[in-house]
């Protein structure tokens, strides 16, 4: 016995819209069995004229339809427009015929579709088309056209009636002619349409508008004689023999249901289109058969136009809205449920998430404080690492910072012995120049032994770190001129490259004169631990690069490093050195990554070693590029 898990699962709301779904269809599928078990079919028709008479027209055609289509009864029932718009919401008839206009409401109101289209006698020959006449008088001078009947009173048969007022509604419109209320009077007088007709004749009206061919069948029943009568703004159109004042549109069609079925609605439009001109059903209703149904898009370019029909701001009713799509809305109703529901449970998961979210962002919080506090600490203990580096350094040169200093002591010594001598010589005689000149000699030598112990001063002393608007080229400088009196003990010969016009760069002055004395002074050392050398040469040169930064490169030619040193360089407390913390070159890189900057190295083996380091231009003006800390 096997066991077979389902390959797919079905969520709760799409299991609910699955067996809606059947319900429609199986719905449907009833209402379309109908048809098999009750053969009786119902054909609404607009009784516009009364019951009585659509009964007599149409019952005839009715006929016609049974006896081409034996297996069914059909039945006419006639309706008002109102009656017949509820027939159809209510599913009690089938099929419909009615007027083009009230066709097109319930086109895109119902959905009803078309299946054959109406052919009338024009005379001696067939039409499917068909306008409106506006007419006056033929002794009415004063009115011309359609544009002369502004203040001018009109009589057509109701607001909806589509032969007997839109189309001459829509031709009035095009005339820039508004009917209620650029005109004295309209009155609407019902059917049928021979009382418009009266009314303009016995001058109750200066103007009124009919179907096309009502003037010329009254004319012909002796009822009015035609030229008594002028159209309006008159059109011709080849085949069509009747005045009119309107454009043409499609005569009356006949319709089916949205649910009808199919293979019915066939079987009747055939049997419709072979309908002789000359049958018993067309006589009865003075019609000459049916043609395919004909392009009904102007009317609706009609209705849209004058905002009436299906395009009108009516309000549809409650019940009309409930009836016609109560299964969309109860589906509606079970996915906004099931919505609500899943909104309901997001909203708890939400909340619940949220103070999870608080929870760990308190957490967060914590742990990003603790990590600023040790990252404080560590810039902290970077920065008295960098102190004691520099005292470190100096403490290294202290030996030739002291024979510096010793020459201007020495001199000032002299000088001032001297002055004394000639001052107590008494046979010395006026020698006031040269006591002067003595004088000077000392003041110089004093203020350059101050420029000494300035410098080491200022170069030891612990302070917080600025950034500065600095020449490059004078931080070299001064750091050679640190560097000078231990390059001559090591017998290291110090050279300067320097480019002319650099940009200045914004940077903290102490600091980056210690990249380069430590930079020098590694370098130093290196040529003066190793016995064999000769010709130990130290070269500091600044440059502008591709990039725009200014580079300051220290040059040596000692020995190098070897491979494994040059990968570890750059380690905390790694030293080739006999004697050293190892913290020199791992500072010197925390320095000029602090100011934005890069440092590298090149060792190249026997040929020296190259130490790199490069400072991007700053915004000295303060007027922000983004670059770096602001200059003090």
């Amino acid at each position: 016995m096997f066991c077979v898990k389902p390959r797919y699962k079905l969520s709760p709301a799409a299991l609910v819209g699955l067996v809606l779904a059947l319900a429609i269809c199986l719905v449907s599928g009833v209402r379309a069995e109908k048809h098999l078990k009750d053969k009786t079919v119902a054909i609404g028709v607009l009784a516009f004229r009364g019951a009585d008479k659509a009964l007599r027209d149409w019952t005839p055609t009715a006929d016609y339809l049974q006896t081409a289509l034996p297996g069914y009864r059909f039945r006419i029932d006639p309706l008002p427009l109102a009656a017949l718009r509820e027939a159809i919401v209510a599913r009690r008839i089938d099929f419909l015929l009615t007027n083009s206009g009230s066709y097109v409401d319930l086109e895109a109101r119902h959905g009803v579709s078309r299946i054959a289209t109406l052919k009338r006698w024009a005379k001696t020959t067939t039409r499917t088309m068909f306008g409106a006449a506006i007419f006056v008088r033929t002794d009415r001078t004063d009115i011309r056209d359609i544009g002369d009947l502004e203040g001018k009173s009109l009589v057509a048969v109701a607001r909806g009636a589509f032969g007997g007022f839109q189309m001459a509604w829509k031709a009035l419109a095009d005339h820039e002619l508004d009917p209620f209320a650029d005109l004295s009077d309209l009155q609407f007088l019902g059917f049928p349409q021979d009382k418009m007709v009266y009314a303009v004749r016995d001058g109750v009206a200066d103007a009124g508008t009919v179907r096309s061919g009502v003037l010329e069948t009254m004319a012909r029943e002796g009822k009015i004689k035609r030229d008594d009568f002028r159209v309006l703004n008159p059109r011709t159109v080849s085949g069509f023999p009747y005045a009119h004042s309107t454009a043409l549109y499609p005569e009356w069609p006949f319709a089916k249901l949205r649910d009808t079925p199919s293979d019915l609605a066939e079987k009747v439009a055939i049997a419709l289109l072979g309908m002789p001109a000359d049958s018993a059903a067309a006589r009865a209703a003075d019609y000459a058969g049916w043609t395919v149904p004909l392009d009904y898009q102007s009317i609706h370019d009609l209705f849209r136009e004058l905002r009436v029909g299906p395009y009108t701001r009516e309000r549809i009713t409650l019940y009309e809205i409930v009836e016609t799509y109560w299964e969309w809305i109860a589906f509606a109703a079970i996915i906004l449920a099931l919505v609500g529901l899943h909104g309901v449970r997001t909203e708890h998961l939400v909340a619940r998430r949220t103070r999870e979210l608080s929870t760990a962002n308190v957490e967060l919080e914590q742990q990003i404080a603790e990590r600023q506090r040790a990252e404080e600490r560590a810039r902290r203990h970077e920065a008295e690492l960098a102190h004691v580096s520099r005292v470190s350094v100096i403490g290294e040169m202290a030996s030739g910072l002291a024979h510096e200093l010793n020459q201007p002591l020495s001199a000032i010594n002299s000088y001032a012995s001297g002055c004394i001598r000639r001052l107590l010589d008494a046979n010395s005689g006026n020698q006031t120049d040269e006591l002067l000149g003595a004088m000077r000699e000392v003041v110089d030598q004093s203020s350059r032994a101050g420029r000494i112990i300035a410098r080491i001063r200022g170069y030891i002393h612990k302070q917080e770190p600025r950034r500065d608007a600095v020449d490059l080229n004078s931080a070299v400088r001064e750091s050679a001129a640190l560097l000078a009196e231990d390059a001559r003990r090591h017998d290291v010969s110090l050279t300067l490259a320097l480019a002319d016009e650099l940009p200045m760069v914004a940077v903290d002055l102490i600091e980056i004169e210690q990249v380069i004395l430590n930079l020098s002074r590694n370098a130093i050392d290196a040529m003066s631990e190793d016995s064999k050398m000769e010709g130990a040469a130290l070269c500091i040169s600044t440059y502008r690069g591709d990039d725009g930064a200014v580079t300051v490169s220290v040059r040596d030619n000692g020995p190098g490093l070897s491979a494994e040193d040059s990968a570890r360089v750059w380690e905390p407390f790694h030293t080739t050195k006999s004697s050293g913390l190892g913290l020199g070159l791992s500072i010197c890189q925390t320095i000029v990554e602090a100011h934005g900057g890069r440092i590298w190295a090149d060792f190249t083996g026997p040929g020296g070693a190259n130490v790199s380091f490069s400072l991007p231009e700053r915004d000295i003006d303060g007027d922000g590029d983004g670059k770096g800390a602001p200059v003090s």
